[in-house]
């Protein structure tokens, strides 16, 4: 048992506010809030297991792993399974020295996952079945002074999933998901449980059913009611920023209350003196301060999205002094909680006016139009308890920033993110695009079912919207789309579950969240009732009849039978909000994964893992179409296929990437968030970052193809025109200030590392301005030879002669190149002495070629070496020099390490083609 006291901690954030009059906390003794984080046991229903449990956050996969294995290894998501079918019990005791005090006394489970009974010495507290809510029960009047014995019945999800699902087809109202019943590789009845939605699941993850305790549990002591939240919307004025606040207070009292608050900020508050907002009698059925801070326009700067300015964060502390009547506290009274909130001053919109191409959907921060380029983001962990990892989560979201992102999608599939996550989010300038946690189903609308959701929705609402990161809400991903698309198969039931969706998204979700909506104030885009969507102005009382629709909203693009080389095959949609192609990880990945129970080989684990419907398939199609791979000994040669799946993967992303950003002028597209950032298991799936935080090839290029200064090349086959896009995405204080730019286009040939020909066009460019060129494909040819020998280095320069973008292509699919030769590739490492109070290993790789290098791609092998996070400077490239330097870097490590030549392999895809 451990004391939070985040209000212990006073005087120094006093320190970091710039001064705090220390008179408040003298007249108010604070909110105690003591964490039961120790001490816990676990056992199944009849005791056959019995374990320790370290600490609390705890799953019960997790706290098993030890005996049983970690469910991540080998076959375990399948051999593992009969954890979630049965139910488990987690039992901690503890003392309490406050027994007797006059005041209130919560046991707060922040976070319960998922159907569980909640005993206090053998006294039923209630039940949880919503593992996105906060669930609080007064227990002052059961405690005692010492050995107190709090039990949590976790029933087995999958038992409860499968028996709600069944009382819906006997009173005749199924509930319709997504799942083949048929494989083991995905578990039922999803939907029937306020659930992370991927614990049953799907095309790239895992089934696994988790059960466990995954956020704190807390014991709260105070007088009358404590401070849970304070949403900060954001107005501008000529003269001010307006800060609109409402503070959420949480009472257990049946009364009428009293309270007071004070709001403190030396970087934005005159004379260092806080803002009052004085006492008021408070309802207990719906305690809520609303009050106005203004803020003069000088003493504020603007925070903004990553690549377009700084993220400037002020800190701004909240503190609440509640208490039972008018004279004011008792002496020894718990009456001050408080928050301590980082917040950005900016405005942000989503426009949809109507165009000549339809109506627009993009994004407008503090004025400025942006294109958003991102990806979607699935929890760091497939079991809940595990996906708040600090380490885990920076490197992610740095990631994101350091590939130039601006936007992450928080999939409707996933779960609510740690509060870590959104302040990480503020900080790198992410914006974020966030699913409620509902995904390609239906869902049922009984009122045991909808109401927990009306508390998942407000609870969760109020505790992310003043982040400057959160730029959208939407109720749901893809449960219109699964309406409309399976209307006919529906049949008599199609009515009843469109209505039935109504109800739950909008008459449900959408008001509840209507109390962050705050419309004039920033105003805050959405709700968006579902993506992919028509959008929101667009949206009305019925299902969209083509949610999928190019001309509004925002599209999901996935086309597995199409050659994902080629950007004809490419919506040019209003913003596409999902769109990916699969790869494999890296070797070593896989054999970290094997587990020490299963017995297969490695061709044997990649089959298990695969669960797309239509197997490999997809990928081997789309790997054929571009490069010398033969499909049918896949397994026989799974190094070449890793390697051939990561470049298939790079190119098709960047060629849809570069068609949607070409597309920005006149805002035809202005947005496109790939399919996906991060993975939890090692598997076949669409991930630019593996489960032990490798980066695959599509990463690295997507550093080089998402720079807000970059040059596009698409070749138009009808006319045979290779069409070049100059893109600027940048903001200027002076927008009208022009720049010279020089596209630079270079023909090669396979056999010479030296350019044959080149091509110039000068162009004067403004801030964020896009720029369309043309060039005949016949024109950049050298003398006799033809495309297949040829490929076409472009490059973007500055006044100043600087390279500020480059791009190749290629005017023949990879595997009908002629003329490639050996490269003659020699390799040496060179390594930088390390700092052992830093233990910082960086090493730089010299490559020097004769001949031109395709997809230059390098790998640790090294399996002791390899575990560790780290990342080369460049890889997959293509080598037109006769020297190159790539630097290596191990991150957060507490060694020095001996990395040696033979450690590091290097493929090229010279090595197939000759």
């Amino acid at each position: 048992m451990s004391e939070l006291s985040g209000y212990c901690c006073v005087l120094i954030i006093a320190l970091a506010l710039g001064g705090l009059d220390t008179k408040i906390t003298a007249q108010a003794k604070r909110v105690r809030v003591v964490e039961l984080t120790d001490g816990w046991k676990l056992r199944n229903e009849n005791s056959t297991i019995q374990v320790a449990i370290a600490n609390i956050p705890s799953g019960v996969y997790t706290a098993l792993a030890g005996t049983y294995g970690d469910l991540l290894e080998g076959r375990n998501d399948v051999d593992l399974r009969w954890i979630a079918r049965e139910n488990w019990i987690y039992t901690t005791t503890f003392d309490d020295d406050e027994v007797g005090a006059d005041r209130t006394v919560n046991l707060t489970l922040h976070g319960i996952d998922t159907i569980s009974k909640v005993w206090l010495n053998d006294e039923l507290l209630g039940h949880t079945d919503n593992m996105f809510v906060r669930y609080s029960y007064d227990v002052g009047h059961l405690l005692r002074t010492n050995n107190n014995v709090l039990t949590i019945e976790l029933l087995s999800p999958l038992k409860e999933a499968a028996q709600l699902a069944d009382m819906l087809e006997k009173k005749g109202e199924p509930a319709p998901q997504n799942c083949l019943k048929s494989s083991d590789k995905f578990e039922c009845d999803q939907n029937m449980l306020r659930k992370m939605q991927m614990s049953f699941g799907g095309t790239w993850n895992p089934a696994a059913p988790s059960l466990g305790i995954w956020k704190p549990v807390t014991l709260e002591y105070y007088e009358v009611a404590i401070l849970r939240d304070v949403d900060v919307a954001i107005r501008r004025t000529e003269s001010y920023w307006i800060m609109d606040c409402r503070a959420f207070i949480s009472t257990g009292s049946p009364e009428y209350f009293y309270a007071e608050l004070e709001v403190y900020s030396s970087p934005l508050l005159d004379n260092d003196s806080p803002f009052v907002v004085q006492q008021q009698k408070m309802s207990y059925a719906s305690p809520i301060m609303e009050f106005k801070v203004k803020i003069p326009v000088e003493n504020v700067k603007l925070w903004w999205p990553n690549g377009y300015g700084d993220q400037v964060l002020y800190p701004v502390m909240f503190i609440l002094k509640t208490y039972r009547d008018a004279e004011g506290p008792g002496l020894m009274s718990r009456t001050q909680s408080q928050k301590l909130l980082r917040i950005g001053f900016r405005t942000i919109e989503l426009v949809e006016d109507e165009d000549s191409n339809g109506h627009s959907f993009y994004f407008r921060v503090n004025g400025q139009s942006i294109f958003m380029k991102g990806i979607n983001y699935v929890p760091a962990h497939t079991l809940p308890e595990l996906s708040a990892d600090t380490d885990a989560v920076t490197h992610l979201l740095e990631s994101a920033k350091g590939a130039h992102m601006n936007m992450i999608r928080v999939w409707g599939g996933g779960l609510y993110e740690s509060d870590y996550f959104y302040e990480l989010a503020d900080s790198l300038g992410l914006l974020i695009w966030q699913d409620m946690a509902f995904t390609s189903a239906t869902y049922p609308v009984y009122t045991e079912f909808v109401e927990p959701i009306r508390i998942e929705t407000s609870q969760n609402a109020r505790r992310l919207a003043y982040h400057p990161s959160l730029a959208m809400i939407v109720t749901n991903n893809e449960v219109e789309l699964f309406l409309v698309k399976n209307r006919s198969a529906f049949g008599a039931d199609a009515q009843r579950l469109e209505k039935e969706y109504k109800q739950l998204f909008m008459g449900t979700v959408k008001p509840e969240l209507d109390i962050i909506s705050r419309n004039d104030y920033s105003p805050r885009p959405g709700p968006m009732l579902s993506t992919p969507s028509n959008g929101v102005e667009l949206s009305s009382k019925d299902l969209p009849i083509d949610p999928q629709d190019p001309s509004c909203g925002d599209v999901h693009f996935w086309s597995d039978n199409s050659n994902g080389f080629g950007p004809d095959i490419y919506p040019h949609a209003r913003f596409i909000s999902e769109y990916g192609y699969t790869s494999l990880p890296v070797r070593h990945s896989w054999e970290r994964t094997f587990g020490n129970s299963f017995n297969g080989t490695l061709s044997d684990l990649i089959q298990h893992r695969q669960h797309h419907p239509d197997g490999f398939q997809p990928l081997l199609r789309l790997i054929q179409d571009q490069l010398p791979f033969s499909a049918e000994t896949w397994d026989n040669n799974i190094d070449q296929l890793i390697y051939f799946s990561q470049v298939a993967q790079a190119i098709a992303v960047k060629t849809a990437m570069d068609l949607f950003r070409s597309l920005r002028g006149e805002k035809q597209t202005m947005g496109a968030l790939i399919w996906q950032l991060n993975d939890v298991w090692v598997a076949p799936t669409w991930s630019f970052i593996d489960f032990y935080g490798n980066y695959k090839l599509v990463y690295y290029w997507a550093k080089e193809f998402l720079k807000p200064t970059t040059v596009i090349g698409l070749y138009d086959q009808p006319s045979d025109l290779l069409n070049i896009t100059i893109s600027l995405e940048e903001y200027n204080e002076n927008p009208e200030t022009s720049q010279l730019y020089t596209v630079w286009v270079y023909t090669y040939l396979w056999s010479d590392l030296f350019p044959k020909k080149k091509i110039a066009r000068g162009n004067l460019m403004k801030s964020n301005d896009i720029l369309p060129l043309s060039i005949a494909l016949e024109s950049t040819l050298f003398e006799e030879h033809n495309k297949s020998e040829t490929f076409l280095m472009i490059e973007l320069v500055d006044e100043y002669d600087i390279i500020v973008a480059r791009t190749y292509f290629y005017p023949v699919p990879i595997k009908n190149i002629e003329g490639i030769r050996d490269p003659l590739l020699i390799m040496d490492l060179y390594t930088s002495e390390c700092d052992a109070s830093t233990y910082t290993n960086s090493f730089s790789v010299r490559i020097k070629v004769s001949y031109p290098a395709l997809f230059v791609y390098l790998e640790v092998t090294n399996p002791d070496i390899a575990k560790h996070t780290h990342k080369f400077s460049k890889n997959g490239f293509t080598l037109t020099e006769p020297v190159t330097v790539v630097h290596l870097e191990f991150i957060g490590l507490s060694e020095c390490l001996d990395l040696q030549k033979k450690h590091i392999a290097i493929t090229t895809m010279n090595q197939y083609l000759i």
